[in-house]
């Protein structure tokens, strides 16, 4: 199939897709705002744990059915990139400023047009409102919905489906030019553009500070139990296929994999190598993304519409880019490889900004920067111990302070930290000769099937950084 074509499929998936997820997702916003603050952070937890599983893995584990059943693979593929599509659209909800007509707006403009004579003026301003309403709210988070399908690549690859994502990738091994490639690159690019655009106006309205998520809807009414227990069951759904079930159809032969690979010393050592690599890279590109974005988001926003082309089209042009004679010194280098990534982390880092700005809670940091800041030799003191004394006993502001703003920061960076070190089509096109990367080896491997020896590495490569980043946090918060 012709890559024109090809696009066009992606493109019809993921408008079906995202209406689909559509309801699914305003019903998940609704199950977070209406839970109280003790229990957000497990929900959002759950809600975030399909999107944060690498691709790779789900697309590994669910491969072999795929193959043993090509008449499902769509399906299938469809199936996994709905679970995905879910978090995604329920927090670009939640991030998003309130309609500016509510349900009780429409409710009014409804008994209206039963009231009045007219109509079709009064039916033309109940779709006005309904326009101004959920329909404007809605469209942001279905840009990024769409924008998420339509860059699907692991998925697609593994499960052995359309996508012009993997046609890129198949011209890439079959020899292409990449002048050629290049040229073909514009078909998905101006297919996104208009869409493109429309996310970055809209993130462009975040920068003012939006409080209105820290209001809590008491779940009291029995139709806010069904909603809390509707949306309850879609997350613990989600959670299971989108990740327990791939995390058990790779680890059931994990100890046999192991036993072989302990066996096989040099392989083990050039895994750990590989990781080693991957993780500096990671780094590098995480934390560079988080602190550069704090800057465009106040002096050159619009820069971010970059990394919204995705990974793919960023590294094909970055291949290009340091070929050119003034550049091509660096380009066997980590430098664009790094530049790339950091380029694709933007955009989600602005928006992990906006998420943390929307929840944070400004009053109590600006107490806690007040009790860290207080004269504690000013306190009276009460039975040979100062009152203050007590009190930074029990609550230490350094302590006070991690929980309500650095410990937020910490997992943002990590996140972006962990995407960055899951992205393959970077990896796939940008790594420099001798520093291959652990991911590009294993989505080859992975081609042949699920084996004891490519699930085992898999299990380790992609959860070794998870445990040690776990660990960090909870010595961090000890120390505290």
């Amino acid at each position: 199939m012709s890559l024109a074509a090809t696009c066009w499929w992606t493109l019809a998936r993921a408008v079906v897709l995202c209406l689909l997820a559509w309801p699914v997702c305003s019903l998940v916003e609704r199950t977070f705002k209406q839970q109280s603050l003790r229990w957000r952070p497990w929900l959002l937890a759950g809600l975030l744990a399909p999107f944060c599983l690498p691709e790779l893995m789900v697309g590994y584990a669910f491969r072999d059915i795929a193959m043993a059943y090509p008449a499902l693979a769509e399906a299938l593929c469809c199936g996994l990139l709905f679970i995905r599509l879910v978090p995604v659209g329920a927090i670009a909800l939640l991030v998003a400023p309130p309609s500016a007509v509510d349900a009780g707006g429409l409710y009014c403009r409804r008994l209206l047009c039963q009231s009045q004579p007219g109509f079709g003026h009064q039916a033309f301003e109940l779709a006005r409102c309904y326009w101004h309403g959920p329909i404007l709210r809605a469209l942001p988070a279905l840009a990024i919905m769409s924008i998420v399908a339509f860059q699907e690549f692991e998925l697609a690859a593994l499960l052995q489906t359309l996508s012009w994502t993997d046609w890129f990738v198949t011209a890439q091994r079959l020899g292409l030019e990449r002048s050629e490639m290049l040229r073909q690159s514009l078909w998905p690019l101006l297919m996104q553009a208009p869409v493109l655009f429309g996310v970055l106006i809209w993130l462009r309205t975040q920068l003012a500070e939006s409080r209105y998520l820290g209001s809590i809807e008491h779940p009291d009414a029995p139709a806010v139990h069904r909603v809390l227990s509707v949306g309850m069951i879609c997350i613990g759904l989600a959670v299971i296929v989108g990740c327990l079930i791939p995390l058990g159809l790779i680890g059931w032969r994990t100890i046999e994999g192991l036993a072989m690979l302990l066996r096989q010393r040099s392989q083990l050592a050039g895994l750990g190598r590989e990781m080693v690599i991957s993780s500096s890279i990671a780094l590098c590109a995480g934390i560079l993304s988080w602190v550069i974005s704090g800057w465009m988001i106040g002096f050159a926003f619009n820069g971010l519409v970059l990394g919204l082309v995705g990974s793919l089209l960023l590294s094909l042009g970055s291949v290009a880019l340091f070929q050119l004679p003034l550049l091509r010194a660096v380009y066997d280098t980590p430098l664009p490889w790094v530049l790339a990534l950091i380029v694709w982390l933007l955009p989600r880092a602005a928006l992990l900004r906006f998420w943390l700005q929307a929840w944070r809670n400004n009053e109590a940091i600006h107490l806690a920067n007040l009790l860290a800041n207080c004269d504690r030799n000013s306190t009276l003191k009460t039975g040979g111990q100062t009152r203050a004394d007590s009190v930074f006993h029990r609550f230490r502001p350094s302590s006070l302070l991690w929980h309500l703003r650095d410990q937020a920061q910490f997992l943002a960076i990590g996140l972006l930290c962990y995407w960055a070190y899951c992205d393959l089509p970077t990896a796939y096109m940008l790594a420099p000769t001798g520093m291959a990367s652990g991911i590009v080896r294993l989505y080859n491997f992975m081609h042949f099937g699920r084996s004891a020896a490519v699930s085992a590495e898999s299990l380790i490569f992609f959860g070794v950084p998870v445990i040690c980043f776990a660990l960090i946090l909870v010595v961090n918060r000890k120390l505290r």
